[in-house]
């Protein structure tokens, strides 16, 4: 068998303890793996804090071919808050012979392009997942302080410009490609962060298979003798947590309205908030008997998602949400249930099953 490269050195800055770890990182490159396109894998993570051996052994499943090594990070305050990172990084790399390298976002592009050794890198892929300025900008667009205000503009500024040198940096050596979740996304670092048009692919491996038709009709039936449900209701899932930016009371108010509509319908609710989204739904007095909450393991989300007729995603209108490509959508499309969402993400625009009911 003769592999790509021996080695493939995946690098990432936001934490093994970040929710699409398990399914958008460890997921495909143990398909790669298994398709036997690399010999070893080598996962290398910064962290503010060390996670605890429980954690890990549960984010990486006991497999001679993959390994997990985390380092220290310092909170981020410019290029130089770097610094320790590119050091711990170089020094992994010196050991190295060749190897493939690619990293998580541009915090961990920049990281690895200060750190590689030419000679020895086959190829660096800078995995652009969403936009570093744009998300800090919204999650601090409320801030009331003019202090803080002051600060976080500044920040942006700090992470705007770090993306630009990224992708800017990436167009100018043939070893160094850009991967995007979108053409949205694909667009937007082209015309605002001045990359390369031929130096940027759309990302596809990891996008899940589709379940068969057969195994998706067992776990409907199965799920739905589990929780109850009657087999000609409408069954609508929402599939996340209740952080606002994926905005649960759009659902609770949607859900509110159909059932309003026809009581014929169900809700399943996929989170890991229990307490919080079954009080969030009780307040809008839906009797329990139309809505179940639940936690699942992620190898089980598909066996639920089964049971369902529709998926649910609503996003407020913001560029950050417009260039995404949720994995609720990728799991969704999985198991071959419609989409309901209202028209905030790109990647969604060519869906037929655009929410007639506008939440508020």
């Amino acid at each position: 068998m003769k592999y790509a490269t021996d080695l493939l050195i995946f690098v990432l800055y936001d934490g093994i303890e970040n929710s699409v770890f398990s399914s958008q990182v460890v997921k495909p490159l143990l398909q790669k793996i298994e398709d036997k396109k690399y010999k070893k894998i080598i996962i290398i993570s910064f962290e503010k804090n060390k996670p605890s051996n429980l954690l890990i052994s549960g984010k990486i499943k006991n497999n001679k071919y993959l390994e997990l090594i985390i380092c220290s990070r310092l909170p981020f305050f410019g290029k130089l808050s770097l610094l320790p990172a590119i050091y711990q990084l170089k020094k992994i790399l010196k050991t190295k012979k060749k190897y493939t390298l690619i990293a998580r976002g541009p915090l961990a592009g920049f990281v690895c392009l200060k750190a590689i050794y030419q000679a020895k890198c086959k190829s660096l892929t800078i995995q652009a997942r969403g936009l570093l300025a744009q998300e800090h900008k919204y999650f601090h667009k409320d801030e009331k302080s003019t202090l803080k205000k002051m600060l976080c503009h500044f920040r942006f500024k700090q992470f705007e410009a770090l993306e630009k040198m990224v992708y800017k940096e990436s167009t100018q050596n043939q070893k160094i490609n850009i991967e995007t979740v979108s053409i949205a996304l694909k667009n937007y670092i082209i015309k605002k962060l001045n990359a390369n048009n031929e130096k940027i692919t759309v990302a596809t491996d990891d996008i899940p298979d589709k379940i068969e038709t057969d195994q998706i009709k067992t776990w409907k039936k199965e799920i739905q003798k589990k929780l109850n449900i009657k087999p000609n209701q409408t069954i609508y899932c929402y599939n996340g947590s209740i952080k606002p930016w994926q905005c649960p009371q759009k659902v609770v108010n949607f859900f509110k309205n159909k059932i309003d509509q026809n009581k014929n319908v169900f809700l399943l609710v996929l989170t890991q908030d229990k307490d919080k989204f079954s009080q969030l739904i009780s307040k809008k007095n839906i009797d329990a008997k139309y809505y179940s909450v639940q936690t699942v393991k992620h190898c089980d989300i598909y066996k639920y998602l089964s049971a369902c007729d529709y998926g649910l995603i609503f996003r407020e209108k913001n560029i950050i949400n417009w260039v995404s490509r949720p994995t609720k959508i990728l799991e969704y499309n999985a198991v071959g249930i419609k989409i309901i969402h209202n028209n905030t993400i790109e990647y969604l625009k060519n869906s037929t099953s655009l929410c007639s009911f506008t939440p508020k």
